[in-house]
């Protein structure tokens, strides 16, 4: 009934979590490189990259790989004798 409630939301392909690491990515090639030429190009290759990456992947795909690889895993010992 409302389609734009339902829909994810994409900026320019990207979903949010998508444009933070591009965003990270901008931020460490422009500190790191002076030459703007090689900047843009390394950042659009960055942003492709993203766009074939999320290529027939759920919504927020990245941002749960992030939430696996970061936040620890915690196993409780009642957890494990509960079993």
């Amino acid at each position: 009934m409302y389609p734009k409630l339902t829909k994810e939301n994409k900026i320019a392909g990207l979903e949010l979590m998508d444009l933070l690491v591009l965003a990270t990515i901008y931020l460490i090639v422009f500190i790191f490189l002076k030459n703007l030429i090689l900047n843009l190009a390394l950042l659009l290759a960055a942003y492709f990259f993203l766009r074939l990456y999320k290529r027939n992947k759920p919504p927020r795909y990245t941002q749960a790989l992030f939430r696996f690889l970061l936040l620890p895993n915690r196993f409780t010992q009642s957890r494990e004798v509960s079993k």
